[in-house]
């Protein structure tokens, strides 16, 4: 590759702040650095790192506990110092296995290395990611439980429930048929005060329905699949999935980025994760799982699977229709209706409506039996139920 080519070079021997000028020779395997005073005679396979530099390269030899490793700079044309790179990899990679693959991965075209080298992230971070569902399997109910009673006393003391003897005993049915046997969960519902048309459920189990969502509800089918889309999420683990899933994820950035582990900022930031995530919304892929359970709970109590899409799709119609109202308002009710569109917006982004869920549902619908209407209670106790809170929608509409 080189045939008895000379460079201007200078050699740091790593005591003297003060390069020695002069000149190499390249021949085989072998450098020959001479100057005025010294002569070295080295081997490129004794240098341990090769860089190139705006005038050529530079050559680190073997690092000196004692002293800084000397330096040599060759003062070379690109092309050339590439070649004396490459040469320099060959003679690496014949010292052993390890030196052969590594040195053959930095032979590599960039962007060809750049590619592999996010598969290879993806690959480790997609097993991480698996690694850490089966973490939530080694975590007991209990842990569930603690989460969200520590959740629920922040929202029992934000908002007043106004539950009746009505909405205690629909809820209390459905829950009989929905819940599947040998639950861990002690489910229980409580209905707040709202015109927002939303319900969530905290990881221990208790449940909270707006009473937007009861009074506008148009059957009572619709309201039993809101709620088995919540008790399945409680069942499914779904707030813990989700908290290992962001502690995971914060993991592995502070590990990666490190700041926030020396002085336990890491751990505050999963306290702080951990008192949101638990009523923020899911994943897709956790809202899917939702509502293929649900499903089949209502399947399996041979309860009507079709009040769950209903609802969806009367959303997704409200909400287009508040959006051409706030953006075109032409009356004094147009900040009522922007406040009803926030409201609307702000469940949807707890249970996304995408059309591709929406496609979900029906299948999911159509596939099996469909089971029948089943009322859970009596329509004068579901007119009740309907009713509730509206002293307090009345007195917020005005």
């Amino acid at each position: 590759m080189f045939q008895n080519q000379t460079f201007t070079s200078r050699y740091f021997d790593g005591v003297s702040a003060v390069p020695e000028e002069g000149t190499v020779l390249i021949h085989g395997q072998t450098i020959d650095f001479s100057s005025r005073d010294t002569a070295h005679k080295l081997g490129i396979s004794q240098f341990t790192e090769f860089t190139l530099t705006h005038k050529g390269c530079k050559l680190v030899l073997l690092p000196d506990e004692v002293r800084e490793s000397p330096v040599l700079e060759i003062f070379c044309s690109k092309e050339e110092a590439k070649k004396l790179e490459s040469l320099w990899i060959q003679t690496k990679k014949t010292k052993s296995k390890t030196h052969a693959f590594f040195y053959s991965i930095r032979e590599m075209n960039p962007l060809v290395l750049g590619i592999l080298s996010i598969l290879i992230v993806a690959t480790i971070g997609f097993f991480y990611f698996k690694g850490l569902e089966l973490v939530t399997h080694f975590i007991p109910i209990s842990m569930d439980k603690s989460l969200g009673e520590s959740v629920q006393l922040k929202m029992d003391a934000q908002f007043e429930a106004c539950n009746t003897k009505a909405t205690d005993r629909f809820f209390s049915e459905a829950l009989k048929r929905i819940v599947p046997k040998g639950s861990p969960h002690q489910f229980q519902v409580s209905v707040i005060g709202s015109t927002i048309p939303n319900a969530f459920a905290l990881s221990n189990g208790k449940i909270y329905f707006f009473s937007g969502l009861l009074n506008d509800a148009k059957s009572q089918e619709e309201v039993l699949g809101v709620l088995a889309h919540e008790v399945a999420h409680v069942e499914k683990r779904h707030h813990m999935r989700n908290l290992v899933k962001a502690g995971g994820t914060s993991l592995a950035i502070s590990l990666v980025v490190g700041p926030g582990l020396g002085n336990m900022e890491f751990l505050e930031t999963f306290t702080e994760i951990g008192s949101t995530i638990l009523v923020l919304k899911f994943s897709r892929d956790f809202e899917t799982e939702a509502d293929i359970t649900s499903i089949e709970y209502l399947k399996s109590q041979n309860i009507s699977t079709s009040g769950l899409l209903t609802f969806f799709q009367r959303m997704q119609e409200l909400e287009k229709e508040m959006t051409k109202s706030e953006k075109n308002p032409k009356d004094a009710n147009a900040k009522d209706d922007q406040v009803v569109t926030k409201s609307i917006t702000d469940f949807l982004s707890t249970h996304p409506a995408t059309d591709e869920r929406m496609k979900t549902l029906e299948s999911l619908i159509q596939s099996g039996k469909k089971g029948s209407i089943k009322k859970i209670v009596s329509d004068k106790t579901w007119k009740e139920v309907q009713s509730v809170c509206l002293d307090f929608k009345n007195s917020d509409s005005k």
